[in-house]
């Protein structure tokens, strides 16, 4: 799946798409949010959720640098099984 066609599609498409089809790469649990990171072909997807109310409040492709680096940043080389 290309980049622009996902992003083309209506919210609810893309959420099922992700969930369904995507390799989920982690979690993130803050005060007000669960965020999960997938793999969708040759692109991340990033998830945000609401905590209280479980609704969906952003779904998009995350191509920042420096946000993805903030996902892997405490994983040890240890932690990477062959």
């Amino acid at each position: 799946m290309e980049k622009n066609y996902f992003t083309s599609l209506q919210t609810d498409t893309r959420t099922e798409i992700a969930w369904n089809y995507g390799e989920i790469i982690t979690t993130v649990e803050t005060k007000d949010y669960y965020i999960s990171l997938l793999l969708l072909d040759n692109f991340y997807v990033e998830i945000l959720i609401d905590r209280y109310t479980n609704e969906l409040i952003e779904i998009g492709i995350q191509d920042d640098d420096d946000v993805l680096y903030e996902y892997i940043k405490d994983v040890g080389i240890n932690s990477i099984k062959n």
